[in-house]
């Protein structure tokens, strides 16, 4: 039952690089689109950089090598801590929740736009 374990975690191990190589072949070709990935999206186009979307990448990006940094130290997928899942919970509320209530604040004009 070892060896069919063993196989599985193989098959999986092989099966996220293949994916994360056609990801990053994707991106090198351009067929995934980066531009404007972290902008406001108007209705006139691509905005400013967004505080909203850069603190949301930051704070993802900080969870995930949390983890992986756990991961790699003790070779199973460790328990997370709570503060760890609240301050990534709390960063994606303030994000929703920005996106769900800034439109409702915007002027007249900005909606007739």
């Amino acid at each position: 039952m070892t060896a069919l374990f063993n196989f599985a975690r193989y098959e999986v191990g092989i099966l996220l690089a293949a994916f994360g190589a056609v990801v990053a072949y994707q991106f090198l070709t351009g067929k995934i689109e980066m531009r404007g990935l972290l902008s406001e999206k108007t209705k006139a186009g691509l905005g400013p950089i967004s505080p909203a979307r850069v603190q949301l990448l930051l704070f993802t990006l900080a969870m995930a090598f949390y983890v992986l940094a756990q991961l790699i130290k003790f070779g199973t997928f460790p328990e997370i801590d709570t503060k760890w899942l609240l301050i990534l919970g709390g960063s994606h509320s303030v994000f929703l929740g920005a996106k769900g209530i800034l439109p409702l604040f915007s002027s007249d004009r900005d909606r007739n736009e």
